[in-house]
């Protein structure tokens, strides 16, 4: 029997490794979720490639780290092989685990068979490729040891895989632990099925081969370039990820922001908002010593259109209204939807004389027929205006005098304006 020993170095270096490609191949598999189906497609993909080439390189990264003293290389078919048989069943082993919503248990078993069988496939192949004055006994009890610490590293590390597609608190650290275990569980087969391999001194002449070093500069080389090339790649999708649902949360905040001061329907402000305008409006006036008029406006007989044709040609008479009395404003005034049929302009640095003017003008706009949906509709409208500072100094007071002024203008028939009196 042959001596061996055993680099220790190397041993911790094939763990790092098997730690790394677990890490980035749960990394993968907790993107596929969030992703669309050609990005899902694509993290499957490496999820297995980075899992498969973590595995192979462990595995030979690990027979490094064996001293014998004999010369040793390794074939570089068979090399290869077992090379395209972990990057295989890694593959279909992850994305048999992840495809779906919900991890049945007939399904974990197949994709941990698959994993499973591969690892140890991949293991004795890539032994198989080693070449040296040796010959290689095999204790079948240690062989059957290593395929179950193989099936349960791999039941283990998809199980792992799938439930981390859902976590999003502290999943860094869970990750980091969930692949501290299978890195471990992985070294711990290849480690078995190394103490499964008894070396006897032989006649057997070295083939040519890949030699040790060449074979530990190309794995290591591949390896780490494989794994960065895929943190990077992973890192370059989170912060767009991240950036993009920052730029989605700051949309649906303005949406939110503008449902809640603008009217869905009209696109005018609502009660909330004109009443922040109406003050700010209101104290510039106060500031600057100008005028300022308030105008509460009714439409006429709109309720009973909006029954009998209902709300879709109701509406319609609405944006049809508005865009009618927002063509006659000036453009430091604003128009307001107060609720229903009713609106309210704002009109700084505007005095009664340019109230009035207005105010007749949108009377005689609105009284013409509004031809919609094959309807001749035919509304009016009631006005009533109020001024600061002739009729009040606060916002409750020139709303309360424009509404008892569009009272009084309803109360007179209607299809009319009028500017607050007192006696009103």
């Amino acid at each position: 029997m042959m001596y061996i020993a055993w680099d220790p170095i190397l041993i911790g270096v094939s763990w790092l490794v098997a730690f790394f490609a677990a890490f980035v191949a749960l990394d993968s598999a907790g993107k596929i979720r969030l992703a669309n189906s050609r990005a899902s497609l694509f993290w499957r993909f490496a999820g297995g490639v980075t899992l498969g080439t973590g595995i192979w390189s462990m595995h030979f990264i690990g027979m490094l780290a064996m001293r014998m003293p004999v010369m040793m290389s390794y074939d570089p078919e068979l090399t290869l092989t077992s090379f395209g048989i972990s990057l295989v069943a890694a593959t279909l082993a992850i994305n048999t685990a992840v495809s779906g919503g919900s991890l049945s248990l007939p399904r974990l078993l197949l994709a941990t068979v698959i994993l499973s069988a591969g690892i140890v496939s991949m293991h004795y192949v890539g032994m198989s490729a080693l070449l040296a004055h040796s010959a290689i006994r095999w204790n079948m009890p240690v062989v059957l040891l290593s395929g179950v610490i193989s099936l349960i590293a791999s039941g283990t590390g998809l199980r792992l895989a799938f439930h981390f597609r859902h976590q999003h608190k502290g999943v860094v650290k869970k990750r980091i632990i969930a692949a501290g275990v299978l890195g471990a569980a992985v070294c711990a087969m290849h480690y078995t099925g190394m103490a499964a391999a008894d070396f006897h001194s032989g006649a057997h002449a070295i083939s040519a081969g890949i030699g040790e070093m060449r074979l530990s500069v190309w794995v290591s080389a591949t390896t780490l370039l494989l794994l960065g090339i895929m943190l990077i790649i992973s890192h370059i999708d989170s912060h767009n990820r991240a950036h993009q649902l920052t730029e989605n949360l700051r949309q649906l905040n303005n949406q939110l922001e503008i449902q809640a001061r603008y009217d869905g329907l009209t696109g005018l402000a609502n009660r909330h908002q004109m009443d922040l305008m109406l003050l700010d409006d209101l104290r510039q006036a106060d500031e600057n010593n100008r005028p300022f008029a308030l105008i509460f406006l009714n439409l006429d007989r709109f309720r009973s259109i909006n029954d009998t044709w209902g709300h879709f040609v109701g509406d319609a008479l609405l944006i049809n209204v508005v865009k009618l009395i927002k063509a006659r404003l000036h453009p430091a005034m604003t128009l307001a939807r107060m609720g229903g049929d009713e609106f309210v302009i704002s009109g700084p640095d505007c005095d009664e004389a340019q109230m009035s003017a207005l105010c007749t003008m949108l009377v005689s706009d609105i009284a013409q027929p509004f031809y919609l949906s094959g309807h001749a509709l035919n509304i009016s409208l009631s006005a009533g205006i109020s001024l600061y500072p002739e009729h009040g100094l606060t916002l409750h007071e020139l709303k309360l005098k424009a509404d008892m002024a569009l009272f009084n203008a309803r109360n007179e028939g209607r299809n009319g304006w009028t500017v607050y009196r007192p006696g009103m």
